[in-house]
């Protein structure tokens, strides 16, 4: 899988993309860049990862004169996955065979077969995903859809949708973090074909799942990816915890209810991983110590330390670090402690216990306790902008 980078622009690549169509005139196949990189470049935002497809060539042989050609690495090949990589410090370049697949129903590991480049786009997960772009700089359009999608942000399979999902059940999570990543819309039909084959998600490997939960938890909206993953019924399967806190009422302050308080919550936090994982747990003991006392008033004491066990038991079930889980729990149990804060009621040594807790979360606590403010409309207004750490 690529690492997350920052964009890059279309100059700090040229050095790149010139070694590939050096080294593509020279392959005994025809090579494309595909994918993700077209699409971004289009979008106006491209990334500093490249992928190419070599139509009856060697990606080997392919990758490794982009290296010489850059003085990098020999190429590093991953048997598992049909691909080969090429890095920098700041970019990755990927490149396959073009290649055809077929699935057995019981099975996530393909058939794979090699094919033409028309094989090797229509098995692709969404058509924004499928343009190609030539040595010479045209673009490829093979489905006839890509070009229009990707203007009008819309995230459609080249086939079937439910057959499309049920070959490689991880498109139904890009599908959640492509709408939260790129602001794109579900075409219509691609929603009910992942409630549809929601329960397949379990044939993929947990490390898969979490690096496309970690993309989407640090895209600009995460919300918009976690309504996707609830409305196709893979929250079940994913995070289970969450789904309890739909329709657990807060009151006082609060105008949503404990789930969509809780999106609202990781929206307004930092792209900081610890951070909106924290956020995402904030609230999650709240379900199982909610009451409803006299006169319709919702409590929920001792929230914060259940929802730091319930943040290790997932965590850990997710095959999180052991610092990462570390580091969420102990957010998650202190995270009302600054809200509670006033001049009045706290000392100058109830502050220093704070900051002697928290240690070298501190800032991340406050950064928590700031969104968790904004997540509530009645006094998002009046939560002032952090202005110092600690």
């Amino acid at each position: 899988m690529h690492d997350t980078h920052a964009p890059a622009s279309p100059t700090a690549l040229e050095p790149v993309i010139a070694a590939i169509r050096s080294a593509a005139a020279s392959c005994t196949g025809e090579v494309y860049l595909v994918g993700g990189y077209v699409r971004d470049l289009l979008l106006g935002h491209p990334g500093k990862d490249i992928d190419c497809v070599v139509v009856h060539g060697d990606p080997v042989a392919f990758l490794t004169a982009v290296a010489g050609e850059l003085g990098w690495s020999a190429p590093v090949v991953f048997e598992r996955f049909g691909t080969a990589q090429i890095r920098s410090d700041q970019c990755i370049v990927e490149a396959v065979r073009a290649r055809s697949e077929s699935y057995d129903p019981t099975s996530r590991k393909p058939t794979v077969r090699e094919g033409s480049l028309e094989d090797d786009i229509w098995r692709r997960d969404f058509t924004a995903n499928t343009l190609c772009q030539a040595m010479d700089g045209s673009i490829l359009d093979l489905t006839g859809r890509g070009l229009a999608d990707c203007s009008d942000a819309i995230l459609r399979t080249p086939l079937d949708p439910e057959a499309t999902f049920a070959e490689d059940p991880l498109r139904m999570i890009r599908a959640a973090r492509f709408a939260a990543q790129l602001d794109f819309t579900l075409a219509p039909g691609v929603l009910e074909a992942i409630r549809n084959v929601s329960g397949r998600i379990g044939i993929v490997s947990i490390e898969r799942i979490m690096v496309e939960l970690q993309r989407l938890l640090l895209s600009d909206m995460p919300s918009r990816g976690l309504h996707v993953l609830d409305e196709g019924n893979l929250l079940p399967y994913l995070l289970p915890e969450l789904v309890h806190a739909h329709g657990v009422e807060q009151g006082g302050y609060h105008s949503y209810d404990v789930f969509e308080h809780t999106l609202h919550a990781i929206d307004a936090t930092p792209k900081n991983l610890v951070t909106r994982l924290a956020a995402l747990f904030h609230d999650i003991g709240k379900p199982e110590t909610h009451v409803l006392g006299p006169g319709g008033k919702h409590t929920f004491y001792g929230h914060a330390q259940a929802g730091a066990a319930i943040a290790v038991r997932t965590l850990e079930r997710l095959r999180m670090s052991q610092d990462v889980v570390h580091s969420v729990s102990r957010l998650v149990a202190l995270h009302l402690r600054p809200i509670q804060y006033s001049e009045e009621e706290f000392s100058d040594a109830a502050v220093r216990r704070l900051i002697r807790d928290a240690g070298p979360l501190r800032d991340e606590l406050i950064d928590l306790a700031i969104a968790d403010t904004r997540a509530s409309p009645a006094v998002r207004g009046k939560c002032p902008r952090r202005r110092r750490r600690w």
